[in-house]
């Protein structure tokens, strides 16, 4: 992979991060969004398997569904804990 397609990856990366509204969001934000981006690539992958595809195109859907589900338990696990209401 050259630096140009590196770059060129690096922006559509951003760009798709962007669309997903997943930047410049309050961190208790991002489960239910990371969520929501989970349903669109699942929705995307059947679409694919539906039609003759490449496999390429496939294995990146997949791949960014186990990305996306990483991000999401490392966003879980580092979550501010909220506070149990009081029995009084």
């Amino acid at each position: 992979m050259t630096a140009s397609d590196e770059k060129s990856e690096a922006q559509e990366v951003w760009r798709s991060l962007s669309e997903a509204g997943l930047v410049e969001i309050e961190l208790d934000e991002f489960a239910p969004r990371i969520k929501e981006v989970k349903r669109m690539v699942m929705g995307h992958l059947r679409e694919l398997l539906n039609f003759d595809t490449g496999i390429r195109e496939r294995d990146s859907a997949a791949s960014s569904l186990g990305t996306l589900r990483g991000l999401e338990l490392k966003v879980l696990e580092n979550a501010p804990k909220k506070s149990e209401p009081s029995d009084k």
